[in-house]
């Protein structure tokens, strides 16, 4: 971040805005990857990206490897794209390894890619999943694109899920149970590296709006009635003693006052 001054000793207001932009784009920075999964063939292609649209600068991409600690994007691996981007042409198993966005006010998520030389690979989301979200993990052979998914063993924990082979496994909506390592096997062709699948608590829903109050409370509205009944109650019976008395006098022949 940077504060240039005026002449004046003032700050330029253009440069005030800017400031304020970069620190927003900071703030929401979070990582995201292309395909949308954490396993990867040898030779794919993988494009990387840090914030959200409109956010170009304030941060830097950078990874930990199993040979490399905390190298930045492009200076070190990968080709940067306009914008906010970073794309490796062609992964190899030396580019697995722990993928974040950092800047120099805070990082954002991480995010684990696996990168296997092996014929078989699972497809599952390289980030969190929120709680009740619907979501299906295949099992991919290497070039198999646009042919259907082969039936495969699918394993969690090291356990097997099912009985057979199956296409998929699909949640309807996954919970903090279905959390752990998940790998699967095709019959003939070996099996995937297991990924950590990740479940993040659901944002709980704000508190319902209580109704309006009234612009009187229901209890004042009664006791004002009641008010009202006990003064015509008592203006009545002033009413009615009066005339009592004026008819009295009348029969009499002597006035009442």
């Amino acid at each position: 971040m940077w504060v240039d001054l005026l002449s004046d000793g003032g700050e330029d207001p253009q440069h005030q805005d800017r400031m304020e932009v970069t620190s927003l784009c900071l703030v929401l920075s979070a990582l995201a990857v292309h395909p949308d999964r954490s396993q990867f063939f040898v030779y794919d292609r993988v494009a990387l990206t840090c914030g959200p649209p409109g956010c170009s600068g304030g941060w830097t991409l950078q990874r930990n490897t199993s040979t490399h600690a905390a190298r930045t994007c492009p200076s070190a691996w990968g080709l940067a794209t306009n914008g906010s981007g970073c794309v490796i042409d062609t992964v190899y198993p030396s580019d697995s390894g722990v993928y974040w966005c950092g800047s120099e006010l805070r990082g954002s998520n991480s995010l684990n890619i696996t990168v296997t030389d092996s014929d078989v690979i699972l497809q599952s989301p390289a980030l969190p999943v929120t709680e009740g979200d619907r979501l299906t993990l295949l099992c991919a052979c290497r070039g198999a694109r646009g042919e259907p998914p082969p039936a495969a063993f699918f394993y969690k924990d090291g356990a097997m899920i099912g009985d057979r082979p199956a296409a998929n496994v699909t949640f309807a909506g996954v919970s903090r149970s279905d959390e752990g390592f998940y790998r699967c096997a095709v019959p003939g062709r070996g099996e995937s590296p297991r990924s950590w699948l990740a479940v993040r608590v659901a944002a709980e829903p704000p508190p319902p709006t209580p109704p309006p109050r009234p612009p009187v409370p229901r209890l004042a509205c009664v006791v004002l009635l009641v008010v009202l009944l006990v003064v015509l109650h008592v203006l009545l019976v002033a009413v009615c003693a009066k005339v009592r008395r004026k008819v009295r006098g009348d029969a009499s022949g002597h006035p009442q006052s």
